[in-house]
């Protein structure tokens, strides 16, 4: 017997349970080896035969088919997700039934079932989508002209698009050609279930920008349509009150005070006066990859996205459907006003910072001024902040004492500031400088490191971070002559070595002694 076998769309625990016995008793297994995850191969057993189809013809398959058939081995045949979409089974099959080789399908996890599953998205949602159109675009295999992308979408339901990555400039074309408004909630999901698995929010017409942004060139499903946005949808009759079905008689009062349609998460009037949730959300360096899985969260269930035009503009393709309300640099007390009046009237609202928000952010600001507004709740979600993120592009250069000082002299006296910088280089801290320097204060970084020449010498190592995690990134060790000269700015992240810090291998490092303890420990027992 042939078993062809669904995979599931790539986490090894995502093959049905059936699947997993097939394949553990199988003496012959075909996988689709550029798709399937390899992990699975772990339950067969150490003497079954085992083939990549990935380098095979079909005709190839078929003689391991036929050979093994004719001792009398089970053959599993094993395809990715399900093998029924775009598994090229059918082939198989007849050639089997030429043969009179008997098989039997084993149905898989589909990856459109698995994106949907990383979107947190339900594709038929009342009122917005009640149809799934799974497809792709025509490239080097034709597809009919009446399943033509543009054909598809002038019905503008929910749209798996598959084997289309490498085509989305023109994939954005057919859609809003056939009737998609060019803003329609998109997604990109990379090797959906995958340990690797990526997802990009976006807009119908910036598909390709976003995929290229994020460097998604392959194996990833597109997903179009307003359920991505999973808003303004109308609740089921399923599980309303006041709906009879076979099992239940509908209620004569009212749905327990539930809406009768949804904008997730609940509008102030749906919440009935409650007021909103103030999350005050580092999202790390600069690129969606170094938020924490927890922010990515909390932005993606707030309804309102408040913060820095800068900061706001580095999150707006992953979260395209919110409510941004931005400030320039300069207006934070007025911005975190705004959020916190959000928040009054019940909206859950966001407030972004670079790094870490209760690092040079607003979390204290907004502590201060919630003073005026007891009825709403502040929580801090923490991010990787520009020291940590910019001390990993270096090396390891805050393995041991440091202290983080900025330069900024907006809300801080200059001569405090000073006072600080020598302070700490007096007790021979690793120094971390945020803000070295603006238009404003173009020589501030110089006067730092004339001041920090009292205490250390002009060949102590130092280095610097520039656009940590976003594009332009890049880094350079240097003496603390060299930083003098260098040139710097706002987005730069600077750091001076203590007496101990070394130039290693071309990084930073500031060893914490680990391996000195180590030698004397030895010195000491040669004694």
């Amino acid at each position: 017997m042939v078993h062809i076998v669904g995979a599931g769309p790539g986490a090894a625990d995502l093959i049905t349970v059936r699947g997993a016995r097939l394949l553990k008793e199988a003496d012959v297994i075909i996988y689709a080896g550029s798709l399937v995850n390899r992990e699975l191969l772990e339950l067969a057993r150490k003497d079954a035969q085992i083939y990549d189809s990935a380098y095979m013809t079909l005709e190839q398959v078929m003689e391991v088919i036929k050979k093994g058939w004719k001792e009398g081995k089970e053959i599993l045949r094993l395809h990715t997700g399900d093998p029924c979409v775009y598994g090229a089974i059918r082939e198989q099959m007849d050639a089997m039934d030429h043969e009179g080789i008997p098989y039997e399908i084993c149905p898989g996890v589909s990856s459109f079932c698995g994106a949907a599953a990383a979107l947190q998205m339900e594709y038929t949602l009342p009122g917005i989508s009640q149809s799934v159109v799974i497809t792709r675009m025509a490239g080097r295999t034709p597809v009919p002209e009446r399943e033509s992308i543009a054909s598809f979408a002038a019905h503008r339901a929910s749209m798996a698009v598959f084997l289309s990555a490498g085509m989305l400039k023109e994939l954005s074309e057919e859609l809003i050609r056939g009737g998609y408004p060019a803003d329609t909630p998109a997604a990109i999901v990379y090797k959906a279930t995958w340990p690797e698995e990526k997802v990009v929010r976006c807009q119908i017409n910036d598909l390709a920008e976003a995929a290229a942004r994020e460097k998604i060139t392959k194996t990833a499903l597109i997903v179009v349509g307003d359920a991505v946005g999973q808003k303004g949808y109308e609740r089921s009759k399923l599980y309303d009150p006041g709906f009879e079905t076979e099992y239940r008689r509908a209620e004569k009062e009212e749905n327990a005070g539930l809406p009768d349609t949804f904008s997730s998460p609940r509008t102030a009037e749906q919440k009935g006066g409650i007021p909103g949730c103030l999350y005050v959300v580092g999202i790390g360096p600069g690129s969606v990859e170094g938020m924490t899985i927890e922010a990515r969260r909390v932005l993606g269930q707030c309804q309102v996205i408040a913060g820095y035009t800068v900061y706001a503009d580095l999150v707006r393709s992953a979260f395209p459907d919110k409510e941004y309300v931005t400030t320039p640099m300069t207006r934070e007390e007025e911005r975190c006003r705004m959020a916190l009046e959000l928040c009054g009237r019940g909206k859950d609202t966001a407030m972004i910072c670079s790094g870490d928000g209760g690092v040079y952010g607003m979390a204290g600001l907004l502590f201060e001024l919630a003073q005026e507004y007891p009825q709403v709740e502040i929580r801090v979600i923490p991010g990787v902040t520009a020291a940590c993120s910019g001390a990993a592009v270096l090396g390891a250069p805050l393995m041991h004492d440091f202290a983080v000082i900025s330069l900024s002299d907006r809300l801080t006296p200059i001569e405090t500031i000073w006072e600080r910088v020598e302070k700490a280089a007096a007790a021979d801290f690793v120094l971390c400088i945020y803000n070295p320097r603006s238009k404003g204060r173009p020589d501030y970084l110089r006067q730092a490191c004339q001041r920090i020449m009292k205490y250390r010498g002009p060949e102590t190592v130092c280095g610097f971070a520039k656009q940590i995690g976003r594009p332009g990134e890049e880094m350079e060790v240097l003496t603390l002559r060299e930083l003098m000269e260098a040139e710097a700015d706002m987005f730069t992240t600077v750091y001076i070595g203590n007496s101990d810090t070394k130039k290693l291998r071309g990084r930073m490092v500031t060893p914490r002694g680990y391996h000195r303890k180590k030698m004397e420990r030895k010195g000491a027992a040669a004694e």
